[in-house]
């Protein structure tokens, strides 16, 4: 009654194997505007304090996802940890964090001036880091790295 049809099984087992071997994985599925983001970020800017610029792939998927002017999430980040954007006790920021912030903007200054206003105004700084980011990356999360 429930016997198994060889045939069916490797039809199947052939059309599982087609669909996997042409899934679009999110690197493939990046934007010009993403890929050219990126051309703007990697052996450019320097993702840390010690001037490295050899960034892991997955951290500039995440800053470039989204954006459509490209040089403007690798700009945010560099003016973010170096251009002494105050978090609140300090101008030191985690790479994390920075990437959270910028990641998608298409206007640099509009969101670090956003993040500015809100602590100025008394926000912690995990708030307004969600407050100021690109809110239509379906990516944005509240993982921020504690910078105290």
């Amino acid at each position: 009654m429930y016997a198994i049809n060889l045939k069916t099984v490797l039809k199947s087992v052939s059309i599982l194997g087609f669909l996997t071997a042409f899934q679009i994985s999110p690197a493939m599925a990046n934007t010009h505007e993403e890929s050219e983001c990126a051309k703007h970020i990697q052996d450019k800017i320097a993702w840390d304090s010690n001037g490295h610029t050899k960034w892991e792939q997955k951290n500039i998927n995440d800053l470039c996802q989204g954006s459509t002017k490209p040089t403007q999430p690798g700009e945010c980040f560099n003016k973010v940890m170096n251009g002494h954007v105050k978090w609140g006790d300090g101008d030191k920021w985690e790479w994390q964090n920075a990437i959270h912030l910028c990641s998608g903007t298409s206007d640099s200054e509009k969101t670090i001036s956003c993040f500015q206003s809100r602590i100025h105004a008394g926000t912690a700084w995990e708030e307004a880091i969600l407050q100021c980011q690109l809110k239509t990356s379906s990516h944005k999360n509240s993982n921020t790295v504690n910078m105290e």
